[in-house]
This record gives structure tokens, C-alpha cells and sequence, in this order.
């Protein structure tokens, strides 16, 4: 690691420099942050006064900066967090996570290893909102920032490698959180399937025990099932021709139950009326596949 001689740097461009070193024990980190910081730093063509150049021992980006303190406190210094701050999630985040995955829990089949580290990713996007973690996941930037935000505003030399062994305590804190809502997410997922191919395979051999129902779902709280005839099938019915071995909804009160008794009927047709497409009926199209007619209220035929 190169020692940064900040007075001889001072003497070089000149007293009365705003100077930040970032230094690193890696040529290619330097490179490849440099790259990085400059394309983003271009930017900022509205401060004419600052200026970037890299080190000529290729392991040192140097900023410097002459504008006023306003500037440098609230522009310049924020806006090299949060570059540096992309930087490292974009080059390090995966990969941490992914060794989590591998070494503490043990997941150590590729292509099992990868699905979880597809829903990681998918997590760290933000893409799946059904899960709390992943609405939150933009908080990870946020703890990162802050502990980079508060290296370059206490020294004027960042030191790369350091700082990622070091001084992102909090930030590896909510990864391996993350890593473990991860995995327990995976399993749920793996268990739900296991249950979903379970009914399927019970729909495809079972005898019917009708050979056509017809659901109203507006919602969990708001449905209505019939038979061809247009005769309810009311709570008591739904309960009298569920099988305990095909529970589907575990925890819900019989009545409220809408998979499992009709996985229980096996009807050789289902007509789901609906604008819906919640896990309710994903489930039962993952089920009944071909058998499954999804139709719009408005061709609804029965009066209850």
C-alpha cells in the first residue's frame, strides 16, 4: 500500500486545495473505480473548479477541488459517496451474499445454490414486493452511504481496502439478514411446490367428484362456489368433502378455505370467474392446469 504524503500533494497543485486521495492495494480496483468515478464525476461540469486525475503509481485516485466549502460539504464530497457507494454493491454484494449462501448455510449444489441466488437478486432489485425484505432492500444503499460518507468527511484519503475489511459492519449486518430471509423464503417456496405438485397429482388421478364447478373470487374474503347446476357449495358442503390429508390453507378457519376443498373435488373442470390473479389462483391454475377456465364476471350464469 502507497503512503499518501498529503502536504507534498498540496506543494505539487498548489496551498488552498480541497484534496481527497482514494487509495487502494489493488491496481485493478483502482482502474476500475476510476473509470467509474469519472464517468460519473463528468457530470458535474457545473462546478468548473473541480477536477479528478489519478495517481501515476496507478493505486491512488486523487480528487481536487478549489470551489467554495458549500460546494465541496454538499455537492462534490456527497456525490463521490454515492458513486463509491454504487460502486461496491455493484462489484462485491453478490459475491458476499453467494459465499454466505455456500459456506454458512451450506448450499452447495449449483444449481440449488443458484436458485437462491436468483431469488437474491431479485430481492436486492426490489422486484418481489410480496416480501417485506425486498420492499426495504434500498436501505442497504442507504447504510453503506453513510458509513462512506462519514470516512471521506472525517480524513482526506479513503483507504479502499480498509474500509471494505473494516468499516461496513452495519452494511455486511443487514446482507447476512437479507441472506437469511433468503433462505428461509427458498424453503417456503420449495415446501409450497412440494404441496402444489402433491394436489396436482391427486387431480390428475383422482375420480371427480364432480365434473364441473364454478368459482366467483373476488378476493380471499369475497367468493362463492357452485356446481353446473348453479347449487352453492356452501362452508359446511366445502368442509364435508375436504380431505385432511389435501390441506392445503393451514391455520384457516375451514370455511374460509377455497384450494383445498376443491382440490379435495377434483372436478374434471374448473371455471374460475375472476379479475384476479393473486396466489389463490395461481395455485389453483399451477393445479388444474388445462382443466382451469379462467372467465371474466360478466359471464357468470347463476344466481346466488
Amino acid at each position: 500500500m502507497a503512503c499518501i504524503d498529503t502536504a507534498s500533494i498540496i506543494a505539487e497543485f498548489g496551498g488552498g486545495l480541497r484534496l481527497l486521495a482514494i487509495e487502494f492495494t489493488h491496481g485493478h480496483d483502482c482502474a476500475r473505480v476510476y473509470d467509474r468515478v469519472k464517468r460519473e464525476l463528468s457530470r458535474l461540469t457545473v462546478i468548473p473548479s473541480f477536477s479528478f486525475e489519478m495517481h501515476f503509481g496507478q493505486d491512488v485516485i486523487h480528487c481536487r477541488y478549489e470551489g467554495s466549502d458549500m460546494e465541496w460539504e454538499h455537492s462534490v464530497r456527497p456525490y463521490v459517496a454515492a458513486v463509491l457507494t454504487d460502486d461496491i454493491i455493484q462489484r462485491y454484494e453478490v459475491s458476499f451474499i453467494e459465499k454466505l449462501i455456500r459456506e454458512r448455510y451450506q448450499f452447495r449444489e449449483p444449481n440449488e445454490r443458484e436458485q437462491v441466488m436468483e431469488l437474491a437478486r431479485d430481492m436486492l432489485a426490489g422486484e418481489r414486493p410480496e416480501i417485506p425484505e425486498a420492499r426495504r432492500s434500498v436501505e442497504r444503499k442507504t447504510v453503506l452511504y453513510v458509513a462512506i460518507h462519514e470516512q471521506l468527511s472525517n480524513r482526506s484519503v479513503f483507504y479502499w481496502n480498509p474500509f471494505l475489511t473494516f468499516c461496513t459492519g452495519n452494511y455486511e449486518s443487514y446482507l447476512q439478514h437479507l441472506a437469511e430471509v433468503v433462505i428461509d423464503e427458498y424453503q417456503m417456496e420449495q415446501e409450497y411446490q412440494t404441496v402444489v405438485d402433491e394436489l396436482r397429482s391427486h387431480v390428475e388421478k383422482a375420480t371427480p367428484k364432480m365434473q364441473e364447478l364454478h368459482l366467483w373470487y373476488e378476493n380471499r374474503e369475497y367468493f362463492c362456489l357452485v356446481d353446473k347446476e348453479g347449487n352453492e357449495w356452501g362452508p359446511n358442503q366445502r368442509l364435508k368433502y375436504t380431505e385432511s390429508a389435501l390441506v392445503f390453507e393451514e391455520g384457516l378457519h375451514p370455511a374460509e378455505m377455497i384450494i383445498s376443498p376443491i382440490a379435495s373435488i377434483a372436478p374434471r373442470r374448473l371455471y374460475i370467474y375472476t379479475s384476479q390473479d393473486d396466489g389463490v389462483i395461481q395455485t389453483l391454475r399451477a393445479i388444474f392446469q388445462e382443466r382451469l377456465n379462467a372467465r371474466s364476471f360478466a359471464q357468470w350464469n347463476f344466481t346466488t
